[in-house]
């Protein structure tokens, strides 16, 4: 389906359309909301361990349930949209979450496997509550980015992107999505995010994601952990490690991020693509 899936959330629209000024305000307002929380082990190997694990092939999510797919002649995509993949929404674990308030019926859905030509992906502007960079894409000619579809409902697509706090929603025309799947329906567009932090950038190059495998990367790969400790070293100090920032992050997030915001927000690189077109909210303040 390449007409746009309905959201007809008020909010959630005019959060879609916010300009930079409403959208920095409004991420003060979400960071300024977090409070102190427990740091350990577990909450330190889960921001190292991002974007968490997925099957290595497609599957088909149903609530807790996921079952493998090597043949897609059996799958059904009607009244589902294709929705480009290339972070921790390609996990079971984390559709599972998400979809959790979901009623039952849409708590399924499928999940096709491939690789996305002339697109890689890098580190977001700025680290996320849970203490990693998360994943946005980025422009790479030549190279070949493992990634999945998701073939969302428009109540699937609308609980997504409630999630997507720092994210615009837009389609990716004209692409190339070769899938792993036998049988698999052709996939010329995608819906996709893109952060509106931009893509991280060490030493004038966009930081691609290591965790995240792709064929003819372009650009330097770097880990979670070497990518945080590189920013404790900017933002707490010498010697400071990732460990360090994250414990801070899950301290008092809202002093971490305003701290960290103007030491790398300044070399971030913003997405652009002439296949990408915005979701077409209406533009209008984020309060009446």
């Amino acid at each position: 389906m390449r007409d746009w899936p309905p959201i007809d959330d008020p909010e959630l629209l005019r959060r879609l359309a916010a300009g930079d000024e409403d959208f920095l305000a409004l991420m003060r307002g979400f960071i300024s909301s977090v409070g102190p929380r427990e740091f350990g082990d577990a909450e330190f190997n889960r921001a190292l361990g991002y974007p968490w694990p997925r099957p290595p092939s497609s599957f088909l999510l149903d609530g807790a349930g996921v079952e493998h797919v090597d043949a897609w002649d059996d799958v059904s995509t009607e009244g589902r949209w294709p929705l480009l993949s290339f972070g921790s929404n390609g996990a079971p674990e984390t559709l599972i979450r998400k979809f959790a308030h979901l009623p039952a019926a849409q708590q399924r859905i499928p999940v096709l496997a491939g690789a996305l030509h002339d697109f890689d992906v890098g580190a977001a502007g700025n680290p996320a509550a849970y203490g990693a960079f998360p994943a946005t894409l980025f422009v790479s000619p030549g190279t070949a980015l493992r990634a999945s579809v998701l073939f969302v409902t428009a109540e699937q697509l609308t609980a997504l992107t409630w999630t997507e706090v720092s994210y615009r929603l837009g389609r990716l025309d004209g692409v190339r999505f070769e899938p792993d799947a036998t049988g698999s329906p052709d996939v010329d567009h995608v819906l996709a995010y893109a952060s509106r932090w931009g893509s991280h950038c060490v030493d004038g190059n966009v930081a691609a994601l290591a965790a995240l495998p792709a064929r003819d990367r372009t650009v330097p790969e770097f880990t979670q952990e070497q990518l945080l400790d590189l920013a404790a070293t900017q933002a707490i100090g010498a010697g400071a490690s990732a460990r360090d920032l994250v414990a801070w992050i899950y301290a008092d997030f809202a002093a971490a991020a305003e701290k960290i915001w103007p030491l790398i927000q300044p070399d971030a690189r913003p997405f652009a693509s002439e296949r990408w077109a915005p979701y077409p909210a209406l533009a209008q303040p984020l309060e009446e």
